[in-house]
């Protein structure tokens, strides 16, 4: 069975990723884990990108996604390498920065880090344009 991770850091939600691994999981029937990365500050709650994706994933659930929430506090690349590791993950859906071509070399070398520490196959989403 698939395994389907999409992190979610508090710092730059990825919505249109959680989007399309709900869609995924509920097409193909795989397992769906969404993990909560709230960043260097232990005990800190994440606020509202927090409580909306609380909702998205209930929203999910409800709709009969076989999806599975989880909260990490330190680094998002750590976090989320460790957890692919643990949990056995086969798709990592990560979403692309918005075009900003200050940040988008900073974001592409931060993803080429991440792919080679990780095992499994990672699909990017680009986001829609306002």
């Amino acid at each position: 069975m698939e395994r389907i991770l999409v992190g979610i850091d508090e710092r730059c939600a990825h919505w249109e990723a959680l989007a399309h691994g709900c869609s995924l999981a509920r097409r193909i029937r795989a397992r769906l884990y969404v993990l909560f990365v709230n960043g260097t500050r232990a005990g800190a709650s994440g606020g509202a990108v927090r409580q909306r994706l609380e909702l998205l994933v209930g929203a999910a659930k409800a709709e009969g996604v076989p999806v599975e929430y989880f909260i990490a506090e330190g680094g998002y690349e750590d976090a989320v390498v460790s957890f692919v590791n643990t949990h056995g993950i086969t798709l990592l859906i990560h979403e692309a920065a918005p075009v900003d071509h200050a940040a988008t070399g900073h974001a592409v070398s931060a993803l080429q880090a991440l792919r080679h520490r990780i095992s499994c196959r990672v699909e990017i989403v680009n986001p829609k344009r306002a």
